[in-house]
């Protein structure tokens, strides 16, 4: 018979692990089986591309001259708001707009907040201006996105479609990839087969707000929850709610370099996980929800997932920490051992050595990933505790530098 210890650890980590990898099995299935397409008729409706921004003097220019690039033949327009910024960047935009007078058919409009908020507020600021006949499609200023996006959103858009809301796919352009990367490859590869199997069941609660679109008029009045900072899943859960479906398009892809900075890389995970959570917890109603049967589900999964788990992972932690030490105790003093006590003790063990060399083995990087995942999820309630504010943060400058440096070579050649 196991240690009462011993089977502390293997309960915990059950709870903690088992729904995570059943719903990432049955969604991987799913999205093996099945692919989700536009179709070929595009949207009637302009589409207006949002850029909130705040200090990018760095990359203003090379994301402008990306944005010029769009194919879409449709009517589209941009419009920048920027956060009270303290930089150059307003005065870079108007720079880079007299010298392109003809980069857009449409010209820019550019809305100055007086302060800064955050992002959310920006597209709240935004949404108070946009018609709802439109299409809004948010981006980042530190992503990069493909000519033919605004082509591929608008056919997610044509008549008859029930798609409310689509979300891009992340891609990272480093290369070779740093142990940080590695590590969120790692996990993106999880992340995505998720997301791609909700999509095809109903609808994906978690959106990627560096590149989205969504129909306005589902939005009405409302307006995005400041205090909650998850704005691009927040706007994929309030689409659902209107009655329309909220979708992770594997082909629409943006191009990002991951902050190679560990505290930048931290900072960034935690602001997301708190908002996760903090999403998850303002729409229990829907955990439980009889009318929405297939995305009650998924809610019900995630939520699992970002609040439950980590408690979970951190007891399993404790109680397998405190059996190793027991086990090693009574081996040096003579005392008998259950064979089963041994063996958990071995392979715990044997899982520490495999977290730290995780880097080079591809199971080591899975561990290592998904426990930095819940490490990050345990943070955001130690803040909690001490009332770390979190709703506005400072942008990573690691992948940005990255980003200008990487133009900065493709121009020299």
């Amino acid at each position: 018979m196991i240690d009462p210890l011993g089977a502390i650890q293997i309960g915990a980590g059950l709870l903690a692990t088992f729904p995570l990898i059943d719903h990432w099995w049955r969604m991987r299935r799913i999205s093996r089986w099945r692919k989700l397409e536009p179709g070929d008729e595009k949207t009637d409706s302009p589409i207006v591309v949002v850029l909130p921004i705040w200090n990018e003097e760095k990359i203003i220019r090379l994301r402008l001259d990306n944005l010029a690039q769009q194919q879409y033949t449709g009517h589209w327009s941009l419009m920048i708001v920027d956060s009270a910024s303290t930089d150059q960047g307003l005065q870079i935009i108007d720079t880079w707009l007299n010298e392109n007078p003809n980069a857009f058919a449409n010209a820019p409009s550019i809305v100055r907040m007086p302060q800064r908020l955050g992002k959310t507020a920006a597209v709240n600021v935004a949404l108070n201006r946009i018609d709802l006949e439109s299409i809004v499609v948010l981006t980042d200023a530190d992503v990069l996105i493909s000519p033919d996006s605004l082509n591929r959103i608008s056919r997610w858009f044509g008549s008859g479609s029930d798609i409310g809301a689509v979300s891009g796919t992340p891609y990272p352009i480093s290369d070779p990839l740093t142990s940080a990367e590695r590590n969120e490859e790692t996990y993106r590869r999880f992340y995505i087969d998720q997301r791609i199997g909700e999509s095809i069941i109903d609808s994906t609660p978690i959106f990627e707000g560096s590149l989205l679109a969504f129909r306005r008029d589902t939005i009405g009045n409302n307006r995005l929850d400041m205090t909650t900072n998850a704005d691009d899943s927040q706007i994929a859960i309030m689409i659902r709610r209107s009655g329309l479906r909220s979708i992770f398009d594997s082909e629409l892809i943006f191009h990002e370099y991951i902050p190679t900075n560990s505290v930048e890389n931290n900072r960034r995970s935690i602001r997301r996980a708190r908002g996760l959570q903090n999403l998850f917890w303002m729409n229990r109603d829907l955990w439980l929800s009889q009318k929405e049967d297939q995305f009650s589900r998924i809610l019900r999964r995630q939520a699992w997932i970002h609040l439950i788990s980590p408690v979970m992972v951190m007891i399993s932690l404790v109680a397998m920490f405190a059996h190793i030490g027991l086990t090693m105790f009574r081996i040096q003093n003579g005392i008998s051992i259950p064979l089963a006590d041994i063996v958990l003790a071995f392979v715990s063990s044997f899982s520490i050595v495999v977290f730290l060399i995780g880097d080079w083995i591809p199971f080591g990087r899975t561990l290592k990933s998904y426990l930095r995942g819940q490490s990050i999820l345990m943070r955001v309630y130690l803040d909690r505790i001490i009332r770390r504010n979190a709703a506005i943060w400072e942008p990573t400058q690691s992948n940005r530098d990255a980003l200008l440096e990487s133009s900065m070579r493709k121009k020299e050649f």
